[in-house]
């Protein structure tokens, strides 16, 4: 008898290319479907606009990472972040997670978890500017520099599916969730 395992879902991508905005549309549209688990990752930042995650201190967080509290976890843009532990029996229970999360935890990830998709979220990069300066959280200088990295790190491999949010955000979490029900089927 085979133990089930859920599919790990990583949402990848620029800043501003819509990966907090396509969670949301799927976790809409899957409310009522319980294979599907949305967990909130922590960030070292006070809570903000169009993205749901518990906030922590710095020294919380370090604390809680050292306590072994979080699954997969990374600094970026002067923040931490973290996935919840609690991911890994989700997944052993046979349910599917999908989280936003850095490009660079890729490599850990593809090594500890399968099965694992990756959905890659992009958009031009006018489009990025214009998405990051309407959010309203960097300075002119910090949106450039976030624009400058957002082709630093290439997502490759049978594992990834490209997602560009150009269309409606009705086309782009269709989209998502063709990728989400498709490898769910498969596993």
């Amino acid at each position: 008898m085979h133990e089930p395992r859920g599919t790990l879902f990583l949402i990848v991508g620029p800043s501003g290319a819509g990966k907090d905005t396509l969670i949301d549309g799927a976790r809409t549209a899957l409310a009522s479907d319980p294979r599907y688990v949305f967990p909130r990752r922590a960030v070292t930042r006070a809570p903000a606009a169009g993205e749901d995650h518990v906030s922590m201190s710095a020294e919380d967080f370090e604390v809680a990472q050292a306590r072994g509290e979080f699954a997969l976890a990374w600094g970026a843009h002067g923040l931490h972040y973290g996935i919840p532990r609690a991911i890994d029996e989700e997944l052993r229970r046979g349910r599917h997670v999908l989280v936003n999360v850095s490009r660079a935890v890729l490599p850990e990830a593809r090594r500890r978890y399968r099965p694992l998709r990756i959905v890659e979220v992009t958009a031009p990069v006018q489009v990025l500017a214009e998405r990051l300066a309407r959010r309203g959280r960097e300075s002119a200088a910090e949106i450039a520099e976030r624009l400058n990295r957002s082709g630093a790190i290439a997502v490759e491999g049978p594992d990834v599916t490209r997602i560009e949010t150009t269309g409606t955000i009705e086309e782009s979490v269709g989209a998502l969730l063709a990728v989400l029900k498709s490898a769910a089927e498969k596993a």
